[in-house]
């Protein structure tokens, strides 16, 4: 198997640097993060419209 050695450099982040891996999971825990946040806030306002069926009124 041959991996290219830019895959195992580093990203100068201020006075630290951090290797691409290390970069890669923090991007996707963002990303995923980032979009639970979304999809449960947009659930929360879909449901402060919409009128339980089930509740007398």
């Amino acid at each position: 198997m041959n991996i290219p050695m830019e895959f195992f450099s580093s990203i100068p982040f201020g006075e630290l640097e951090i290797s691409n891996i290390t970069a890669i999971i923090l991007l996707v825990i963002s990303i995923f993060i980032f979009l639970a946040v979304g999809i449960s806030s947009f659930k929360l306002i879909q449901s402060a419209f919409i009128d339980d069926k089930g509740e007398d009124s």
